[in-house]
């Protein structure tokens, strides 16, 4: 394969842009462990990308590598993240008809993990969902998701901790559900709407505030719709916040999955 450009990097390996023969794709590496939990990372990522070849809102693997020292797994290219993209504008708003667009993709690839694999995702973020130029939007890193037990999940130790929901933060081992992933959704709806993360100061701030100060919500500016789905999402009582098949009915992801809405013309206003 041939290295054409780095894409991205974390504490579990990075993302290389490769050409192999005439396919262009991103091929993510990493390291192999002795340790078991980064071993599960691996594990489970490769086992969810290799099962969701049928969802059309969760990035495509062609293959995997596996060499001595590390693995690799060859995903389709896509242009960016949203993270990236946020940070490329100056951290501008964007527009809600495009964070339309985009969250029924997300809910989509959300409702998917859960309904044909019974996985929860448990790291949703901007920089976990891919676009490309065509105004695809995709999920993706699947590597700290887990598989549901009783529709609940268990281990504390997994995802983003400013973009966990509060049942999540509190030292308890009291198990969760997917409605724990709708938090972190709402959390990414309000960054991408205000073009800011809705908490300030360091993680161990950002905890105290999740737990102690009312939810962030969306000020004038947005729709009535826009603002009733966030604050149905970022209830801090997990029973009062709603389960991915209320969210598809809900009339603002009703309304954008129905809109003729050009998310690949505004991406290229936003490159050149």
């Amino acid at each position: 394969m041939e290295f054409l450009a780095e894409l991205g990097h974390g504490s579990c390996g990075h993302v290389s842009k490769m050409r192999y023969d005439d396919n262009v794709m991103a091929v993510k590496s990493m390291p192999r462990s002795s340790n078991p939990v980064e071993s599960k990372r691996i594990i489970m990522d490769l086992r969810i990308l290799s099962r969701a070849y049928d969802c059309p809102h969760i990035v495509h693997s062609y293959g995997y590598i596996i060499t001595e020292n590390e693995v690799m797994i060859c995903m389709e290219a896509m242009a960016t993240c949203l993270d990236l993209l946020l940070k490329r504008t100056g951290n501008k708003p964007i527009p809600e008809e495009i964070v339309g667009k985009m969250s029924v993709s997300v809910v989509r690839a959300l409702d998917y993990l859960k309904e044909n694999h019974n996985v929860i995702h448990r790291d949703v973020k901007p920089s976990n969902i891919l676009l490309d130029w065509n105004g695809v939007v995709k999920l993706c890193d699947f590597g700290i998701s887990g598989f549901l037990i009783e529709s609940r999940a268990k281990s504390k130790l997994a995802g983003c901790p400013p973009y966990m929901a509060p049942e999540r933060v509190r030292s308890t081992n009291t198990p969760y559900d997917i409605r724990s992933d709708v938090w972190s959704l709402g959390i990414t709806l309000v960054e991408l709407a205000t073009g800011h993360f809705p908490y300030e100061g360091s993680d161990f701030q950002i905890i105290s505030s999740i737990l102690e100060l009312p939810s962030p919500s969306l000020k004038d500016g947005f729709s009535e719709e826009f603002c009733e789905l966030v604050d149905l999402c970022l209830r801090r009582n997990v029973e009062e916040r709603p389960r991915y098949a209320t969210i598809l009915r809900h009339p603002f992801i009703v309304k954008n999955e129905q809109a003729n809405t050009d998310v690949s013309e505004w991406f290229g206003d936003i490159m050149t």
